[in-house]
């Protein structure tokens, strides 16, 4: 029996009298990709603010690797391996993209204020594979 990385029990989200997320619950499989779908106004985007640490749930609680989300804080969150992304990606058109990847693993590593210097060799080589294991290199 595989256990899940993530698991939302319960969760429920007041603003006042207004019920954005009513007793949600799901649980993520190592490996396992799903989907949140619904209507605009369903809470789908409250849902993720509530796994992110961007607003705490008022009831329930998330789990991700055995670690309680529910007080923590995003950048704690984000830490122990938990991303989010956006329907709209950004990439800058005027970069190559492995040098669009080597962007982001040095804002991975706390370099994004070096943006503008060339990625070190180890970074370099890390996006070289990162590219490879998705049939881009």
């Amino acid at each position: 029996m595989t256990e899940n990385v993530l698991s939302v029990v319960n969760v429920t989200k007041y603003y006042g009298h207004f019920r954005a997320v009513d007793n949600v619950s799901f649980s993520v499989a190592p490996g396992e990709i799903l989907a949140l779908i619904g209507p605009n106004g369903a809470g789908k985007t409250t849902c993720f603010n509530l796994l992110m640490g961007q607003a705490p749930p008022t009831t329930g609680s998330v789990t991700f690797d055995g670690h309680l989300l529910n007080k923590k804080a995003p950048r704690e969150i984000w830490a122990l391996g938990v991303a989010r992304t956006f329907q709209i990606a950004s990439v800058f058109a005027s970069l190559t993209v492995a040098d669009n990847i080597n962007v982001a693993i040095q804002a991975v590593r706390g370099k994004s204020m070096a943006l503008s210097k060339r990625a070190e060799a180890s970074d370099a080589a890390l996006g070289v594979t990162l590219l490879a294991s998705v049939g881009l290199e």
